[in-house]
């Protein structure tokens, strides 16, 4: 017999992705990442241990986006921008909104200000019909949001 496991966890929740306040359509990955670099202060002749101390850097943040392209919505579309061919048109920055809302109605929201566009690729897959596209992001300020009661 299986035993139901009694928890307070849960791991069901909703996830809606919005750009400039529209909700990106079905997204197969949405990867926010932190990066800082680090410094190795080394001591000269020390051969026991020659690292003195580990200094911190700045933090570089990136978002990578997967989606697969639909006939009539390409990636470009679904961030906003209609028609645009290339990185290169794209003038102003944008503002992503991540909202998870957890299975009790509690709510997370991070908002990605200043985003701007530093890749963008597409894959087709030999075989079948799929294209995915992939846009790597970098957002210039990463803010908490309160969602309010």
């Amino acid at each position: 017999m299986t035993r139901i496991p009694n928890t307070q966890s849960a791991v069901s929740y909703a996830y809606t992705i919005k750009i400039n306040g529209v909700a990106v359509g079905t997204l197969q990955g949405f990867n926010p990442t932190s990066n800082r670099m680090l410094e190795r202060v080394r001591e000269i002749m020390n051969e026991e241990d020659d690292i003195f101390e580990i200094v911190p850097g700045r933090s570089e943040f990136s978002i990578t986006i997967d989606r697969l392209e639909t006939y009539d919505t390409a990636m470009m579309k679904a961030l906003g921008y209609g028609t645009l061919l290339t990185i290169d048109q794209i003038q102003t920055p944008f503002e992503i909104v991540e909202q998870l809302t957890g299975p009790l109605g509690q709510t997370r929201v991070i908002a990605y200000q200043k985003c701007w566009i530093q890749n963008i690729s597409k894959t087709v897959r030999e075989g079948t019909t799929t294209v995915s596209e992939t846009v790597t992001i970098w957002p210039e300020r990463i803010v908490p949001v309160n969602p309010g009661p």
